[in-house]
């Protein structure tokens, strides 16, 4: 079986999916999450940043402008359509942190991105370490993320 992101709800088509993704120039990283535990940080899982720009016209986007909760909002549908991809990556209904600022990375070239975080650890026992699941589980994501379109760290024109 093919794991794809889940877009019932979200999306009206595999079209508007990939549109989307274009538009935005979305792409994605991760890091390590940690919590700490006893004084010390424990890395418990991973987080996914998913990384959406605005239109190129735009001059120096700011979270004050109306683009800014247009590419927010798109970019949240991506994390929100694999958070809702539960079968494979049993990440059913992650807790999806929205950013409030506009980020510059040289990854991306300097691009005005709009961020949104996915934290992936075990949600039913909280605070172990990394185990072989959460590896599988956040490779995986990264596997249906690209298949749907979404570049790894950067947009290639």
């Amino acid at each position: 079986m093919e794991a794809k992101l889940n877009i019932a709800g979200i999306f009206s088509s595999e079209e508007e999916l990939a549109e989307t993704i274009r538009s935005r120039r979305i792409c994605y990283d991760t890091e390590p999450y940690y919590t700490t535990k006893k004084g010390q940080l424990l890395q418990i899982g991973y987080q996914i940043n998913l990384y959406g720009t605005f239109p190129q016209a735009d001059g120096k986007p700011s979270p004050d402008d109306l683009d800014f909760r247009k590419v927010l909002r798109d970019v949240r549908k991506v994390a929100e359509a694999l958070s809702n991809t539960c079968d494979p990556l049993h990440m059913c209904e992650s807790t999806i942190e929205d950013s409030n600022t506009v980020s510059y990375s040289h990854d991306r070239k300097m691009r005005p991105d709009v961020t949104v975080h996915i934290p992936v650890f075990d949600q039913q026992n909280f605070g172990h370490p990394v185990d072989r699941n959460i590896e599988e589980t956040i490779g995986l994501a990264g596997k249906i993320l690209e298949a749907a379109g979404v570049r790894r760290k950067h947009w290639e024109d």
